[in-house]
Formats: C-alpha cells, structure tokens, sequence
C-alpha cells in the first residue's frame, strides 16, 4: 500500500512508461520499501508497547490512569530521535532512577523541579517517572498475603509543565522538542542499557570535593559542567540523590534561587488538565464568580482528561480567596521531633530569614524575594516553644493569624492590597477537627471551604494534595507551615508565578 502510494502520488504518468522501464522501477521501489520497513520493525522506538491491566491492581481497585498514560505517550517529542534531531544529533537525555526513593510525594517531587533545572541547564532532556507513594498511600495497597502492591501514578496526574515533558517556552513553540522531559517509559525504549552511561553519585561528589555541607550552587554548578562535558547521550545517575533531603532541609539550598527561581521550569510550571478539571468542577468552592477561561472546558459534554489543558500557575490568582495549610495527623509527633532537633524551616521557606542576602553566591545587584515570616524566637520563649507554634498551632492562633493578614490587606498595611473574604484550609485533620475550625473561622466572618468538600473523581483522590497545592499557589495570599515541603513547594510555584512575596506567611 505505502509503495503503490508512492507510485501515484511521486511518479506521475507511470502507467506511460515503457514497459522495461516499469519493470525496473517496480523493483527499485519494492526493495526500497522492504529496506525501509526492515529498518522500521528494527527500531526500538516503532511504537509503545500495548497497556496491559495488572491483575494485582485491579485487585486492589488502583485507578489505571489510562487517558493520562495516552497524554503522555502523545508527546510530541516522543518520535524517533533520528527524527527528531533531523537526523544531524541525538537528543541528549538525564535519568535520576533514584530520586528520594520512599519519601513523601512533597519530598520527591521538590528533588524533581530541581533535576529538571539540572537537566535543562545540562542540554538534556529530562525522564520523568512515574510516582510510587510509599509514604502515604492515598489507596489501600497490601495484598491478603500481607505484601504490599505498589500504586503507579503517571507524572501527568500532577503536574504538566517542563517537569512533565510541557514546553519550556510560554507560547510552546519557541523550545526545542530534542530538550522537552520524556517519559521514564520512552527512556527504556531510546536508551537500551548497553547505550547508558552511569555516573556513580557518591564517586563523582568525592571527585568534584563535594560533601553534606557544600552549598546548594556549587553542587548545581559542578554537575552541569560535567554533564555538558559528557558526549554520552543516555546519562543515568544512580546511587543517590544530586539534591538529597538533607540539602533542602538547610541554608545551603537558598544560594540556588538566583538561577533557579528564573529558570523554564518553574516560570512555565503547568498543573496537569486533570488538576484542571478539579478545579473548574470545584470553583464555586473557592469563589462567587464563573471559573476563569484558563480553567474552563475547550470541549463540549461529556467533560473528560481531553476536554482540559495544563493549568498554567502564572495565570491570576483567585480574587477574594486567603490559602492555609495546616497539618495534622502525623505531624504532631513530626513537630515535636522537628522542635527537639533544632530543625530549621524547609528550603523556599527560609527565603524570610534575615541576612541572606549574605550568601557569597548572590549575584550583583540581584534582589532576593525576601518572605516577611520566618522562624522568629519571641523574647522569653524557648526556640523549641517558639518550633511548636510554628509547627502546630492552635485553632485560636490559626484563627487570629488569619484574622491579622485579612486586616493588614485590607488596609493596605503592606502591598498589594486585597479583600479577603474567602478562606479554604487545605489539611488532612479529621472532619471534628476541621468542623470546630470552620465554625472558629465563620465566626470571625470568614466564608469557608476546605479538603474535605472537594468533590474529586476517583483518579483526582490518588492526587488530592497536588489539587490542594493548586489553590493554595491561586489564592491571593497563603499561610503555611515552615517546616512543610507541601507549603515549600507552593512558595516557590507563587513566586515563580510572580505573586508578591508579601502576600506568603507562616504560622
């Protein structure tokens, strides 16, 4: 078929050809297509392999993710490299299999910003996995026989901008596809292990003198000029974590913000169209008016994964609307230990602490987005019992705390001004518990809504917290908590995002 399409549509008037002259075109042509579809059927790239449903899962009744899987297998940068580079140079990849392995998705999924920076500023794209919620299940997931059946949920359930193979420019268009992230399964299909390079973390920190207490921007810097130096096109780093927990827990990461808070992966931070759809069916949660454009269906009924596109964070904030994250369950012994340790607030979070501006690796003139909350010590209280309020506080301290930034936007104490009216508690406390605070907050005349009235399909459950990290980076102001990386995350996406710093506090 493709080679009598070839005939008709290349070779006009072939039928007037002499009769020998046919002949030997026939067979150029047929041994040309037959060259070409060996070629074809040898390429390990010639398709996806077919889904199949896991017994085990459907056993346990884990979502399938099914028209997300196809989202990503669409990408446009998942055809083969030849094609894609025009046949003049392979695309250039960076894989991290070990990234916080068995942390919390908040932990993991800092790690992965930041190895998306590294791999831009290394000219290689990006594999993005899947997420494997070791901590935190959001479904039931040990088998009768006591083992447990991990749930895999595809990076494009959270997140679908440059992190989830989205573009790296604003319009899409002005960004190479060689260097857009690829699936963790494309990686396996164009990066066979005989054509992977590993680099041994530990070996090579030992090698550029790197340690647990050199700073943020010279492991950042290091790494990129050796990956740049590597002619390797699949480039795997295994044995550890470039930018561990530790690092995120401590000073040392803020001398990365000068390059990192103005890089494609943050400032082109994109939720996924299913974060979208929570949020166009949940809006009147969050305000009086009509969901914006930017959130509303580009199809007609049956809304579905399709009829949505990636929500863009640098759209504008809901109007009105104030954003708190309070914690509970496993924090209050989390706090505790935080408090006991002298544990300082986690990485974006620290943006606040006076006198970083002294960082040796502040770029001239450059300008800090300096948060006006930090983990401050009252005169005559312990650090540990200043930690805990920080860390845990009481439904009273959350009541006034937000009571004060409504005040101090309204009159315009400190830019931007606004008038709040409307606040929605993103927390994992019990109903009792969050019920008590919501009457507390309607009594000092909030209107309210919070996680537990978000009405999510059975997918959108399986990534609840990225839904809640959604309002919380749209809403005009937010409270967090310091020592959260969820509250972390959403400081950097607001400020990548171009919200005023002053419009972020603390408990």
């Amino acid at each position: 078929m493709i080679c009598r399409r070839v005939l008709v549509l290349h070779l006009p008037r072939f039928h007037s050809w002499p009769a020998r002259l046919r002949l030997s075109g026939i067979v150029v042509l047929s041994l040309l297509c037959l060259l070409n579809l060996r070629h074809e059927l040898s390429l390990p790239w010639a398709g996806f392999p077919s889904t199949t449903l896991d017994p085990l899962a459907q056993q346990l009744g884990h979502p399938t993710f099914a028209a997300i899987r196809g989202y990503e297998q669409n990408l446009p940068q998942h055809i083969p490299p030849d094609l894609l580079s025009k046949r003049m140079i392979r695309p250039r990849y960076l894989f991290f299999p070990a990234a916080s392995w068995g942390l919390g998705w908040n932990n993991v999924f800092q790690e992965q910003l930041l190895n998306t920076h590294l791999a831009y500023l290394s000219e290689r794209a990006y594999v993005f996995p899947d997420y494997t919620p070791w901590d935190h299940p959001p479904f039931p997931d040990t088998l009768e026989n006591g083992t447990r059946h991990m749930l895999h949920i595809p990076m494009n359930a959270f997140v679908s901008g440059p992190t989830g193979g989205g573009p790296l420019s604003s319009d899409g268009k002005n960004d190479s596809l060689m260097r857009r992230a690829v699936s963790e399964q494309w990686w396996d299909m164009v990066c066979p292990q005989r054509d992977v390079v590993v680099v041994k973390l530990h070996d090579t920190m030992r090698q550029m003198k790197l340690d647990g207490m050199s700073e943020g921007a010279d492991i950042l810097t290091n790494w990129t000029d050796k990956l740049l130096k590597m002619s390797a096109p699949c480039v795997s780093i295994e044995g550890g974590s470039v930018f561990d927990y530790m690092l995120f827990g401590s000073e040392r990461m803020l001398s990365v913000w000068p390059s990192y808070g103005d890089s494609p992966t943050l400032k082109h931070f994109a939720w996924s169209p299913m974060i979208t759809a929570a949020l166009f069916r949940n809006f009147h949660l969050l305000s009086p008016h009509d969901p914006p454009r930017f959130l509303s269906p580009t199809g007609v009924l049956p809304y579905n994964f399709q009829s949505f596109l990636p929500y863009h964070s640098s759209e504008a904030p809901i109007a009105g609307l104030l954003g708190i994250h309070v914690r509970r369950g496993d924090y209050e012994g989390h706090c505790v230990l935080l408090a006991d340790s002298g544990a300082e607030y986690n990485a974006w979070n620290r943006l606040g602490t006076p006198n970083i501006t002294s960082q040796i690796f502040t770029p001239p003139g450059y300008l800090w987005p300096a948060l006006p909350d930090y983990l401050d010590v009252p005169e005559g209280k312990s650090r540990r019992d200043a930690a805990m309020k920080h860390c845990w506080p009481s439904p009273d301290a959350i009541v006034a705390r937000a009571h004060a930034v409504r005040e101090a936007r309204r009159a315009g104490l400190s830019p931007p001004r606004q008038d709040l009216r409307k606040i929605y508690i993103s927390t994992n406390g019990n109903p009792a518990w969050v019920g008590s605070l919501a009457a507390l907050l309607q009594a000092d005349g909030w209107d309210f809504a919070s996680s537990l009235d978000m009405e999510l399909s059975f997918e959108e459950r399986a990534v609840a917290q990225a839904v809640d990290m959604s309002v919380l980076a749209a809403a005009e102001s937010f409270i967090g908590v310091g020592f959260s990386s969820l509250t972390s995350n959403v400081v950097q996406i607001r400020l990548a995002a171009g919200r005023d710093p002053h419009t972020i506090h603390f408990w």
